[in-house]
């Protein structure tokens, strides 16, 4: 019993002291989270660029309105906008708001009260994430509103 645990201790002293491998060890721990981190930032990259593409369709669908198109021409101009990915499909609702001199909504936008009148353009699309987050959803939904006053 005496030997064996001797041997053991001599063994141990050894191991210790040879670092042959050490770095590989070293390096598959630090590269695992590098890796990690990598691929996170090109996800959030990815997903910043997704929603610049929802921009610039709500954008062609904002100068639809101002060039006096209906609503469904509005939703029909964000949806064939080039910079939306067609994959997954998107939802788009264009709604016409009128507002009295005093700022409150006005139901008919032909009524004679009317001062003013704005298109809202609400685009929704998800967003398929590369890897899962704790936390968050995948996929995930952008939405980005906007309005423009058109009279």
């Amino acid at each position: 019993m005496q030997r064996l645990i001797f041997d053991l201790k001599s063994f141990s002293r050894r191991l210790r002291a040879n670092e042959d491998g050490l770095v590989a060890i070293e390096f598959g721990a630090v590269a695992s989270f590098l890796i990690l981190m990598v691929v996170g930032a090109t996800d959030l990259g990815l997903a910043a660029q997704h929603r610049s593409q929802l921009e610039g369709a709500v954008g062609a669908g904002i100068q639809e309105a101002l060039k006096g198109g209906a609503t469904e021409a509005v939703e029909a101009a964000v949806i064939a906008s080039t910079d939306l990915p067609s994959s997954p499909p998107a939802t788009v609702s264009a709604t016409k708001i009128c507002y009295d001199a005093e700022g409150a909504v006005v139901e008919d936008c032909d009524a004679g009260n009317v001062d003013s009148v704005y298109m809202e353009i609400i685009l929704q699309q998800d967003h398929q994430w590369l890897l899962g987050l704790p936390g968050f959803s995948n996929p995930s939904t952008l939405k980005l509103t906007n309005s423009v006053r058109i009279g």
